[in-house]
């Protein structure tokens, strides 16, 4: 059981609402699953990853996740040599969670603002320690300037690190 007064709730993060948003979406967002004739995903919308069917009793798993307010503990720390292999460990348990096995995942890095050259190299080095770990490759990625939209704790580098990742 939480402390008094330590909730999700009382952190200003609503699950029940979250769950209630959610739930509506996957509603409409299954519509898509028979938008093609082939390549539709196997597993209903209850996982965090799903397997397209891409024939011949084949499939490729793929599954999203970012490190969420990891990086808020990263920034005032001014240490960001681990948000990397936090990130290829949730999309990896993801892929593992529907019963592939993990081959690839791009790394996308939103910031705040001009991309930090140490901060960077710091991400990859916790990046290339997880697909090590994991056995995985980094094919590429993206990194996306959002001064409008990114934000952090004051006077740190503010940064958000999603995966998507791909597993067969």
């Amino acid at each position: 059981m939480s402390p008094k007064g330590m909730s999700y709730a009382a952190s200003g993060v609503d699950t029940d609402k979250e769950v209630i948003a959610v739930g509506r979406m996957a509603q409409l967002l299954r519509h898509t699953h028979t938008l093609r004739s082939q390549n539709r995903p196997v597993l209903d919308m209850d996982f965090f990853a799903n397997v397209i069917d891409l024939g011949n009793e084949q499939g490729l798993a793929i599954s999203t996740d970012g490190v969420g307010s990891k990086v808020l503990v990263a920034q005032l720390m001014n240490k960001y040599d681990t948000i990397g292999i936090d990130c290829i460990a949730t999309n990896v348990n993801d892929i593992l969670c529907v019963g592939a096995e993990p081959i690839a995942l791009l790394d996308y890095i939103g910031i705040q603002q001009e991309p930090d050259e140490a901060i960077f190299s710091e991400i990859a080095s916790g990046l290339l320690a997880g697909a090590r770990l994991a056995n995985i490759s980094i094919p590429g990625g993206e990194t996306a300037q959002l001064p409008d939209i990114i934000r952090g704790e004051p006077g740190g580098y503010a940064l958000d690190l999603v995966g998507p990742a791909s597993g067969w």
